[in-house]
This record gives C-alpha cells, structure tokens and sequence, in this order.
C-alpha cells in the first residue's frame, strides 16, 4: 500500500513520475525542432493569433502578476502563415518573458502594427524583466543555449521560434 506519504517509496515514484515528464517534455521539443513536416499557409489574423494564445495563458499561475497591456493596430492584414507555427512562437514569447519577470510580475506589452507601405507587418513583445545582457544576445537563437536552470529549459523555444518565422520569410 503506498498511500502513506511518509513511505520512502512514494517519493521515490514522485520523482520518477517528475524525471520522466521532464525527459517527455525534452523529446517533444527535439521532435519539434526536428520536425521536417511542410507547413500549411493560410489566411492568419495576427491579432486574433495573439488573442487565442493569451486566452489560454492568462489562466495560467505563471501569468497572475503579469498586466498584459495589448496595442493592436485594429486595421492589421492579414499574413500568410501556419496558424500553429505563428502562436507556438507567440507562446515562446510570451511564455520567456514571464519567467524572465518572475514572481514578482510586471508588464507585457504586445503591440502590433502595419507598416506603411503595407508590405509587412511589425509585432513587439516587450517586457519588464531584467533584459538579456550584451554578452549572450548573440546565443539567444542558438540551438540548446538556454539560462534556465537545468531541467526548466531545453534551449529549443527560440531556435524553434527563429526557424519558424524565418520560413515565413520574416525577421
């Protein structure tokens, strides 16, 4: 019977059941970085991108002392795209900049904006965390780099995200 909690063996299958979420979690992010699958443009509502992924992350501990302040441009385009791709990296934005905020919270900006030629479109996602410094912002991009602490991180999000927005042809 290990119902009791002060059984060894219960924490032992605790960390057993932790160690093999977080392998899952690193071979799902493998895959995806891995991931040769043609991607399937589409019609894709920038802003309404944006509003489905915060819908589903402003519910999330992560996100309960952030403000969340939204400056889209209502006369957006729309863009061709994978819908999926564009919210993952959306996600990885938005996921990065609450943890660089910590605990303690703050403020994330996300402003959208056409350019005035028409031929693109911008999209800011600015927050109050400490920034990156000089000395890794070249690494941000790089596969496997990350400055989380080990197990919280793979590095995959934003090689993944620069990846998917370059075969977008954006920058």
């Amino acid at each position: 019977d290990l119902e009791d909690q002060n059984d060894p063996r219960v924490q032992d299958l605790k960390r057993i059941i932790e160690e093999a979420t977080r392998c899952k979690e690193i071979v799902k992010s493998l895959l995806e970085f891995a991931r040769q699958a043609e991607s399937k443009f589409e019609s894709v509502m920038v802003n309404k991108a944006i509003e489905d992924i915060l819908f589903f992350l402003e519910k999330q501990a992560l996100f309960h002392n952030i403000q969340i302040v939204k400056e889209f441009d209502p006369n957006l385009p729309p863009i061709q795209g994978d819908s999926n791709q564009i919210k993952q990296v959306f996600m990885n934005l938005m996921v990065n900049a609450a943890e660089a905020m910590g605990e303690k919270g703050g403020t994330l900006t996300i402003k959208t904006e056409a350019n005035p030629d028409g031929s693109s479109i911008t999209i800011i996602f600015k927050d109050t965390g400490p920034g990156i410094p000089p000395a890794i912002q070249s690494k941000i991009f790089d596969p496997f780099f990350t400055t989380k602490e080990v197990g919280k991180g793979t590095g995959l999000g934003l090689s993944t995200s620069y990846g998917i927005i370059q075969s977008h042809h954006g920058s």
